[in-house]
């Protein structure tokens, strides 16, 4: 899993994303006045996901600065969560940008006008200047940075969306076919819809409090299972506080309570460090506890019903041994 810098300082990117917000702003003042002057549906619509751009940058230079913000009594997991809530908006914003461009291109295809291809191809090639700066400054410490590689992948977009303003531009010079400017624009439209879902869906599955994508909590769960003295896991959860930082915490049953201190050692280097989860709880039991008021919520206790539920209840201990809790 991947780590996600939140010193006490800005971090290495923080420079990198103030510089490439100053620029994608300015280009998407100019490319909208462009855009809104030659009526070119291509330009419009990559100008308005130049400005959701600029708003993924500005979200991941709030989020840095509002993420080293400490823990306090009102909010014990700290301020992690606004980077979430940030991306949620912003995937929201991008939807109804998205659905506008698509309706502005299906209305323009009825009735394509000229456009002046020579601005067009200016305020394009202006776009793929920022754009590569902005991406030379932001390439490396996306490598390490979560927030920092959300933010670069919105600057790649723009820069696609760019070198479609010149496709288009370049078609209707050599050729005249002017119903290319609302074809490109819907089409970069729909990419938008597609963004902005995988935004929205993303960040609801970590409020929603989901399964860190790429973390197999079964096998997690088989990994401490597996540990000398274990008997039972129970009561697994993993989740996301914001990207790049999980947490993990589980019940687990042992038989020897001299040992306790060593194995909980042990689980935990076992989770941080092979699992890389963030931060960790762990209940250590040594009998299995009346927990039946939360068994909705224990899907390993879940998964075991379900396979024991056809046995007779003489038979499900030496189906499930040492690891069954009636």
């Amino acid at each position: 899993m991947a780590s996600h810098s939140h010193a006490g300082h800005m971090p290495s990117s923080g420079k990198a994303l103030v510089i490439s917000a100053w620029l994608t702003g300015v280009y998407f003042v100019i490319e909208l006045a462009v855009g809104l002057w030659t009526g070119s549906i291509a330009v419009l619509s990559d100008a308005f996901h130049t400005l959701s751009a600029v708003g993924g940058v500005l979200v991941a230079i709030i989020a840095q600065r509002i993420a080293r913000r400490p823990a306090d009594s009102a909010r014990s997991f700290g301020w992690y969560r606004a980077e979430i809530i940030g991306a949620l908006v912003n995937g929201g914003f991008l939807l109804g940008m998205a659905l506008l461009v698509i309706w502005m291109g299906a209305m323009r295809l009825g009735n394509p006008i000229h456009l002046a291809t020579g601005p067009m191809l200016w305020v394009a090639f202006g776009g793929l200047v920022t754009e590569v700066i902005s991406l030379g400054l932001m390439w490396q410490s996306s490598k390490d940075d979560l927030n920092a590689r959300g933010a670069l992948w919105h600057i790649i977009q723009t820069f696609v969306g760019s070198l479609l303003i010149i496709v288009t531009a370049l078609v209707i010079e050599f050729t005249g076919f002017l119903a290319i400017d609302p074809i490109l624009g819907m089409a970069f439209g729909v990419v938008l819809l597609w963004a902005s879902v995988g935004v929205i869906k993303e960040a609801a599955h970590i409020l929603m409090e989901g399964t860190p994508e790429g973390t197999d909590l079964e096998a997690v769960t088989t990994d401490l299972r597996g540990q000398d003295g274990v008997l039972d896991v129970h009561h697994v959860h993993a989740w996301t506080l914001t990207s790049g930082k999980h947490a993990f915490s589980a019940h687990i049953r042992h038989g020897e309570p001299a040992e306790a201190a060593d194995l909980l050692n042990r689980a935990y280097r076992r989770l941080t460090e092979q699992h890389g989860f963030h931060m960790v709880t762990l209940q250590l039991e040594t009998e299995c506890l009346d927990e039946r008021h939360a068994r909705d919520l224990d899907i390993v206790q879940i998964a075991a019903a379900k396979a024991a539920v056809a046995l007779p209840f003489n038979l499900r201990r030496d189906a499930f041994g040492d690891n069954f809790c009636p």
